[in-house]
């Protein structure tokens, strides 16, 4: 078991970017910026080198997220351990001055399919199975554009991860000039592309001065693991969910604890893949293995979820309450007498429901509690269900020591953290609702 007591929020630590810095980071970019050049035969002098280098923009972050401009108009961005985006001179979707429009007129010389085509065949160039980025599946295209008599003579070819949500971006966003017959601009964001980052050979040098949040004191994590383990045995037979019983650290793949305003916050990982929520004294929710509306911390395939509605919505909010009720919540609690939010998969043929229903407290500026789950309509099945209400807050476990270590002056003082999200919610609703508030 992996005992996590790190920081939630130490991947957004800043940190100076100093002349040296930036040179590694350089360095170690150039490589795979060479790389996906001579795999899509990019108009670049290769090797790329620094010589070639316009401009080099680092976030000040821990977390490695740069941007390299080359000579010739040409864009890579690099996050999450590979080459996110790739942008030509002639990139037109992202185009800002609408004057100069004009300069992108021409003549189609492909159709719509040869367009996909491409656009599959540049994945396919880079090393990337179609199938771990959803593009197996028809794409959404926006056509060429008529402007009076003249044309645009871009395809934007966009495949969308199931996952999404209202504006969310696609997991593939490709602009192709169907004039050039090329890929004028490439965007990937999917798990299953990340990689480690580089070492670099110099470490950056954080912000001191900023203020930060002291660890959590491993005595209070030590006694905390076993109550929680109990909890999660107690919450999980009374829904018969299919995880071992007695619980033991040994069925456990990563335990998280995090210092939530004094309050513990863990996320637990079995080694058979459910997760569950624990927060200041009791189970919250869980995730299924196979869940996909939280399931952005693992690739996934599009075939592991395609079947057939077989439940309507109706049926999958009594399957809900059914659930629910088993847990002996005190009915004045749990608020699902309203209509709830429900958002279907981004694709056809992929029968999940996901349910919020938040209820706002009597002045009508905060959630006073919220309901989510995740139901399969194919085999009548809830494959996450989350539960949270502030009169729950507060409610330590029985430990005798602190939750958090003393500061150090290392460390700093601060007067509030923010505190983590009960989970990743579905993207749309990221800003809502955050625990500890």
């Amino acid at each position: 078991m992996i005992l996590d007591l790190g920081q939630f929020f130490d991947q957004f630590e800043m940190v100076r970017v100093t002349a040296e810095y930036s040179n590694a980071v350089l360095v170690a970019m150039l490589p795979y910026i060479s790389d996906v050049s001579q795999k899509l035969d990019l108009p670049l002098l290769r090797p790329v080198t620094a010589e070639h280098v316009v401009h080099c923009s680092i976030m000040p972050q821990r977390k490695l997220g740069v941007e390299i401009g080359i000579r010739g108009g040409w864009v890579f961005a690099f996050s999450r351990g590979y080459v996110d985006t790739i942008q030509g001179p002639k990139e037109f979707f992202a185009i800002q001055d609408l004057d100069k429009v004009p300069e992108f007129y021409g003549e189609v010389k492909m159709s719509k399919a040869e367009a996909i085509q491409l656009g599959r065949d540049t994945l396919k160039k880079l090393g990337i199975p179609l199938e771990s980025v959803f593009a197996e599946q028809e794409p959404r295209v926006t056509e060429p554009i008529k402007v009076g008599t003249n044309t645009v003579p871009h395809y934007r070819i966009e495949w969308l991860d199931p996952r999404g949500v209202g504006q969310a971006p696609a997991g593939v966003d490709l602009d192709i000039d169907g004039n050039a017959r090329r890929v004028a601009r490439i965007s990937l964001r999917n798990r299953s592309l990340e990689r480690p980052p580089p070492k670099l050979a110099v470490e950056p040098i954080p912000i001191r001065n900023r203020p930060r949040w002291p660890s959590v004191n491993p005595e209070y994590a030590r006694q905390l693991i076993p109550i929680v383990l109990r909890a999660i045995d107690d919450y999980g037979q009374k829904l018969s969910l299919s995880i071992p019983r007695p619980l033991t650290t040994n069925q456990v793949a990563r335990f998280h604890v995090e210092d939530n305003l004094g309050r513990p916050h863990c996320e637990i990982e079995l080694t058979n893949g459910w997760q569950f929520i624990y927060r200041d004294s009791m189970v919250n929710g869980y995730y299924a293995p196979d869940n996909l509306f939280n399931s952005d911390s693992h690739p996934i395939l599009i075939k592991e979820f395609s079947g057939k509605w077989n439940l309507t919505e109706t049926q999958a909010v009594a399957l809900i309450r059914r659930t629910i009720a088993r847990l002996g919540y005190p009915t004045n609690l749990v608020h699902m007498d309203f209509k709830p939010q429900v958002i279907t998969p981004a694709l056809p043929g992929i029968p999940r429901y996901s349910f919020w229903w938040w209820y706002e407290n009597e002045t009508h500026d905060d959630l006073q509690s919220k309901v989510e789950a995740e139901v399969d309509a194919d085999k009548g099945e809830l494959k996450s269900l989350y539960f949270e209400d502030k009169s729950f807050w507060n409610h330590a476990p029985p430990i005798d020591v602190p939750l958090s270590l003393p500061l150090t002056a290392e460390t700093n003082s601060v007067s509030k953290k923010p505190a983590a999200h009960s989970r990743p919610l579905p993207r749309s609703s990221q800003e809502f609702f955050v625990p500890g508030k």
